[in-house]
């Protein structure tokens, strides 16, 4: 059997063929997730995070968390995913919106929960604060408890009335085909994203499906509305944990020539709390093994950065397209957003309309439209 490789990603930009686009620094994102940190990615050179929120709380700290925790990390990565400018990266692991400004809202309880209450609070804050801050696209790669299509349930009817506001709300499918579409993904006006896995290729004939939940709604509405990346992504590491000292170190090793190598690791590695039995070889050509093996095991990219996979990944995707087209045309309504990335996007081959929607987003023809045709209704 072959050695398994290095992970490696493509940027979100090349993998869906995106050239840039219009600056979306006018276009304000909010995400709605775990919690969130001031990652670099967010903050540097600019700081784009107008507000954070704790939805928990019910209240507007004056910054975001500076000292990661665990409950940052599902946060951190979908905002970087949305609007992250890869300043860890040099610009490599960019979004499709680098420089829109964001609102995070924190909605995970300390004890891991994110109850419905908390996630329709949330929504009514936006609510209450989108035209003061700008907000135009909701991202939600979070759901509620309840297996609810109605309107009746309330973070269903906080996605309705936000898009009665003039504000796109993307929502994460989630990730299992056998499980029930939950709020707010069964919410009718809301775009709701399955995933793709694209092999990490830009050849679409390698593109299948990712294992991602679909349905009918008890409304009748078919979910997903569109599919997009969600598998092979480049997600940030925590700054300051032991997963991103670990990973700083590893890849500082591999960067070493033979000789410094064997003089170093044993010491670079305790530092980094790596097991020292594995670095105290003489022998360089062990000691690259063991980086590789320890790179592939924790799905590394780069210093900064390692492969994530999800739905709630492709959710923000999206949300950095629409952020696109709003600064292309800042009329457009949620109505003809979801319009013409359906109409633009492209259907996988012999996958069924009720697993992929309209298919796999299709950011520049969808700018090109905007372009050509301003506002459709």
């Amino acid at each position: 059997m072959p050695p398994e490789r290095r992970p490696t990603a493509l940027p979100i930009p090349t993998r869906l063929r995106s050239t840039p686009g219009p600056s979306a620094r006018e276009v304000v994102i909010a995400m709605v997730d775990s919690d969130f940190v001031a990652h670099p990615d967010l903050v540097q050179p600019v700081n784009r995070i107008i507000r954070y929120v704790d939805a928990v709380r019910q209240c507007v700290p004056e910054h975001p968390p500076a000292v990661a925790r665990d409950r940052h990390w599902h946060g951190t990565m979908t905002a970087c995913t949305a609007a992250g400018n890869g300043y860890l990266s040099r610009g490599m692991y960019t979004s499709l919106a680098p420089d829109a400004p964001l609102v995070l809202i924190r909605t995970m309880h300390d004890n891991g929960r994110i109850p419905t209450s908390t996630i329709a609070w949330a929504l009514e804050w936006i609510a209450e604060n989108a035209s003061s801050l700008g907000i135009r696209v909701v991202n939600i790669s979070v759901y509620a408890d309840e297996i609810d299509h109605t309107l009746r349930h309330p973070v269903n009817a906080a996605v309705e009335a936000l898009t009665a506001q003039g504000i796109v709300v993307v929502a994460a499918a989630g990730n299992n085909p056998m499980a029930p579409i939950r709020p707010p993904a069964a919410a009718p006006s809301a775009i709701t994203v399955g995933g793709l896995d694209d092999n990490n290729t830009v050849r679409r004939d390698d593109n299948v499906m990712y294992h991602s939940t679909f349905g009918i709604t008890d409304l009748g509405m078919q979910k997903p509305d569109v599919i997009a990346p969600a598998l092979w992504l480049a997600g940030p590491l925590l700054p300051g944990t032991s997963q991103q000292r670990r990973a700083g170190a590893l890849f500082a090793l591999d960067a070493m020539s033979d000789d410094m190598l064997c003089r170093s690791a044993a010491r670079v590695a305790a530092a980094a709390g790596l097991e020292a039995e594995a670095w105290s070889s003489a022998d360089a050509s062990i000691l690259r093994q063991s980086i590789d093996e320890a790179i592939i095991h924790d799905k590394l990219v780069a210093p900064y950065y390692k492969l994530v996979d999800g739905t709630s990944f492709a959710a923000p995707i999206v949300a950095g397209a629409i952020a696109q087209m709003l600064a292309c045309d800042g009329s457009l309504t949620p109505a003809s957003i979801k319009s013409i990335l359906m109409q633009t996007a492209r259907p996988l081959r012999d996958v069924a309309p009720t697993r992929q929607g309209a298919g796999m987003v299709d950011p520049a023809a969808a700018l090109d439209v905007v372009r050509q045709s301003g506002s459709t209704p």
